[in-house]
């Protein structure tokens, strides 16, 4: 078994990477009045800030901290609040460590137009820096991103916190597991779950007690429970496998070569360096599956599959709140799957570009490295209606069409719609009722199928004459026909039946 099994250092209260940052930390003191820890998503930051106040005998600044100054003062006063946050700080220490210093500059920087004074931020910051270079003081800040304000930016010294190794999620698993973890290889789990953090694997531990798990692919199912969550509750999910989808073998075929394997297989990604791709459209007709392969994907995935619909509706308040955080769990469970369904309706308003350009940025853009890990997947059915930037070739990688079942998948279909079902049709007759359905989807088969056993239901009901079962199939077949017939002429209908029209 492998030896990170015994990687707990005794006496070290940080993980490998922790330290490193810790370390390095502490050599950067000496040579600049600011430095910066910089970690995106939950890997120890403020632990590594806590640890550094009580070796430094630092005084440790949060959110909280701050806010008791600013609910003292005028709204028009927030500036000042937070440099006599400061100034009190540096007047009982010469080391000063703030927390979440970049929710501060999303306020009162990212975000001046909300704010009466803009730019008025950084006056404060150079008095506080003067008194810093004065009196030989230091300030650490801790922050998710790297961009920072002058003046500290000109001063500002860094270091990054990213994502664990695989000796950092043993130890960590080690650290706080209550049960013995020595049959689970690590170095499989990081491959699963390379961007694990540490609130996952804390969240994982609290439960590890009631668990049996004997060996990594216990682990593996467990952590997928307790620790990588999707947004999809696959329990509202219609349960359907790529294996029921008939007439798209292609599209099946180029899923799991490309997404599939590269996810799930842990050993060929290691040893032969495959990666999913990193965009993938599915586009087609309507009820030619494209959601439905969506809905297969989520329960053959699990944890690694994040959806993005319509309930998030463009335009509103919260529109792209949610598209960060559901980006962000993604990144958190990759390698992953953001599945975008009907992402041509999400376009359609030309003035909305800001998922457009969001998704630039996460496929190819300067921060695209982070991003490399989750694959953005699109379903459309008018491609004309999506951005030619956004699918050019490099972006969107893959192009899966979904087609109108010929007749062998129209009768593999209806054959399996008729399982376990009273009404049923002998061969022969479910090919004759499929070759009348030229041109229908999947979908329609469904739904014809549904109807005709309704139209028998209803003969049993009334104590009607019982006709043969291809009938009450053929019936219902000519009634979605007419249907179709009926919206095709409601656009001339309506024009003719305006209100107001001149006879």
């Amino acid at each position: 078994m492998t030896s990170l099994n015994h990687v707990t250092p005794k006496g070290m209260d940080l993980c490998p990477s922790q330290e490193q940052a810790y370390t390095t930390i502490l050599s950067l003191i000496p040579k600049s009045p600011v430095l910066a820890l910089v970690s995106e998503g939950s890997f120890g930051r403020s632990t590594v800030l806590k640890k550094l106040a009580a070796s430094l005998s630092a005084q440790y600044l949060d959110l909280g901290d701050l806010f008791d100054d600013i609910k003292q003062v005028d709204p028009l006063q927030l500036e000042e609040a937070v440099l006599a946050c400061f100034e009190r700080a540096f007047a009982t220490h010469d080391i000063v460590i703030f927390d979440d210093y970049h929710v501060v500059q999303e306020q009162l920087v990212e975000n001046c137009q909300n704010t009466a004074r803009p730019s008025i931020l950084g006056f404060a910051l150079s008095s506080l820096v003067q008194l810093m270079e004065k009196n030989d003081k230091s300030l650490i800040l801790g922050m998710q991103y790297g961009w920072i304000e002058n003046p500290f930016r000109a001063k500002c010294l860094k270091t990054e916190l990213s994502s664990f190794n695989p000796m950092d999620i043993a130890y960590l698993f080690h650290s706080m597991s209550p049960i013995s973890l020595e049959n689970v290889d690590f170095e499989a789990i990081h491959r699963f779950a390379p961007r694990l953090n540490a609130h996952q694997i804390w969240r994982a531990s609290l439960q590890l007690q009631e668990e049996h798990v004997e060996h990594t692919d216990s682990f593996v199912a467990f952590l997928e429970d307790h620790a990588l969550t999707s947004n999809v509750n696959q329990d509202e999910v219609t349960q359907v496998s790529l294996d029921d989808l008939y007439g798209i073998d292609e599209v099946r075929r180029q899923l799991e070569i490309n997404l599939i394997i590269p996810m799930e297989r842990g050993d060929l990604i290691e040893q032969y360096n495959i990666s999913p791709k990193r965009g993938v459209l599915l586009y087609g007709p309507p009820g030619t599956g494209k959601t439905t392969i969506g809905r297969a994907l989520a329960h053959r995935l699990g944890s690694k599959f994040f959806l993005f619909d319509g309930t998030v509706i463009s335009g509103t308040q919260q529109f792209y709140y949610e598209i960060r955080r559901i980006f962000a769990q993604a990144k958190a469970n990759a390698p992953s799957i953001l599945f975008i369904d009907d992402c041509d309706l999400l376009f359609e308003n030309a003035t909305e570009t800001g998922l457009y350009r969001y998704l630039l940025t996460i496929l190819d853009g300067l921060e695209s490295k982070s991003n490399e890990q989750v694959t953005i997947m699109l379903t459309a059915m008018n491609i004309g209606s999506l951005p030619p930037a956004l699918i050019r070739s490099g972006r969107v990688e893959l192009w899966l069409e979904t087609k109108l079942p010929d007749l062998e998948a129209r009768t593999r279909i209806v054959k399996a719609q008729l399982e376990g079902q009273k009404l049923t049709l002998t061969p022969e007759e479910a090919t004759i009722f499929a070759s009348q359905a030229e041109g229908l989807t999947g979908s329609d088969l469904k739904r014809v199928m549904t109807d005709a056993r309704n139209l028998h239901a209803y003969h049993l009901a009334k104590e009607l004459p019982v006709k043969a079962a291809l009938h009450y199939y053929e019936e219902a077949l000519q009634q979605l026909l007419s249907h179709r017939r009926q919206l095709a002429e409601a656009p001339a209908f309506t024009a003719a039946h305006r209100p107001g029209r001149m006879a």
